[in-house]
């Protein structure tokens, strides 16, 4: 924190010259009732200093006994003073008292007790009191952000640790249900255990997907993930992605299609969270498009230079009051169609922190009863500029 020095303190204040007249110093205190000091200044260089107090106390001397000595002091008292309860509260009066901007730290106000005087009250002593609470409040909340941010280590050690316990006996159990279900050692009787041992594996994959998602979302915000870069075919990444998703988009009646710029630039990325993410975002496009519906996957490189990868859906779309919401961990759009849809709704969270990772970015755009597009854009710096063949012959040579 950079500690403020003297001239951050000081009011540009305009000072009298030595040869301003009493009156006319008197006339500007009258006019300025937070006007507390004023510099007397020749030339430039301070020579002196008026306080107002003191000021006022002897210049009011000289002749206020002959003008206001045989009058009441109600001729001269403030008849609209600050006139609070001795309940209220400390923020109360402050925000009274200065609320107009135009009290000074030598305001006072009445404190009164069931209508009757109790006592006053001065600003200054308000100000200190203030200061002090705003002081402790700022203590409370760094204690409490610190508290936060324990439970939140401490949920994320959690998460990991449960992953790995969970991950070690599912991983048997989805292995002996295969090594069953392929029936390596004789054929299984009655052949409807088979059918048992088929969702037994199918059950066990899901949920070590989820499983994953949990480990993975767990080392990010724990900041224990490493990228393990290398230079990656975007192309040949998406084709995989296509054949891997096809059973699932045949199943659910959809049809995927892709659109990859011709002699697209190699990326230098993590291929497995690339991956991932357009896994995530085409799943994420099956799960929430209805039969007869569109998906396309696009990667073109975008106007800054870098590359732009989006998948694009004619699902039912998102509201625009949650789309900050589906990106947060664990977040989904609660309506009647997407209920049923299993998940732990780290889909788009990973996919974002991941293209982060990258120094990128997911942008999010849908509409209701439309569909969603979701684009992650990467750096130009992550693209690896092609070699022409005529520098590679001389490199050879």
């Amino acid at each position: 924190m950079q500690i403020p020095i003297a001239r951050d303190l000081a009011e540009r204040v305009t000072p009298f010259s030595s040869r301003t007249t009493c009156q006319e110093a008197f006339d500007r205190f009258m006019a300025s009732g937070s006007l507390l000091n004023v510099p007397v200044v020749n030339d430039g260089r301070p020579v002196g200093m008026v306080s107002r107090q003191d000021f006022l106390l002897v210049y009011v001397r000289l002749y206020g006994r002959e003008i206001y000595g045989r009058r009441p002091i109600s001729s001269l008292m403030n008849r609209y003073p600050l006139v609070v309860d001795a309940s209220e509260s400390c923020e109360r009066v402050n925000a009274r008292l200065f609320g107009s901007g135009l009290s000074s730290p030598l305001q006072g106000y009445i404190v009164t007790e069931n209508g009757a005087y109790f006592g006053l009250g001065a600003a200054a002593t308000l100000m200190r009191v203030m200061a002090g609470l705003t002081e402790r409040r700022a203590e409370d909340l760094e204690r409490q952000r610190q508290r936060a941010e324990a439970a939140n280590q401490s949920k994320t050690k959690f998460l990991a640790t449960m992953s790995h316990e969970l991950r070690t006996p599912l991983n048997a159990i989805i292995g002996f249900a295969d090594l069953i279900r392929m029936e390596l050692y004789g054929e299984m009787q009655p052949p409807r255990y088979k059918e048992y041992v088929a969702d037994i594996h199918t059950s066990g994959v899901h949920l070590l997907g989820m499983i994953n998602e949990l480990l993975d979302m767990a080392k990010i915000e724990a900041g224990r993930s490493e990228l393990n870069e290398t230079e990656i075919v975007i192309p040949e990444i998406v084709d995989e992605v296509v054949r891997m998703m096809t059973p699932s988009i045949s199943e659910n009646g959809l049809t995927l299609s892709a659109q990859i710029e011709a002699d697209l630039p190699t990326l230098f990325a993590d291929e497995q969270q690339i991956r991932r993410i357009l896994v995530n975002l085409v799943s994420n496009a099956v799960k929430f498009t209805p039969p007869q519906g569109d998906i396309s996957v696009v990667a073109e490189t975008s106007a800054d230079g870098g590359m732009r990868i989006a998948v694009h859906d004619t699902g039912i779309g998102i509201p625009a009051d949650k789309l900050e919401k589906v990106l947060e961990p664990f977040e989904q759009v609660e309506n009647s169609f997407t209920r049923t849809r299993a998940g732990t709704g780290l889909g788009l969270p990973l996919a974002k922190a991941m293209a982060e990772a990258h120094d990128g970015t997911l942008c999010l755009e849908s509409k209701i009863g439309v569909g969603t597009t979701v684009c992650i854009c990467l750096p130009p710096s992550r693209l690896v500029p092609s070699i022409p063949a005529e520098s590679r012959m001389t490199d050879v040579a």
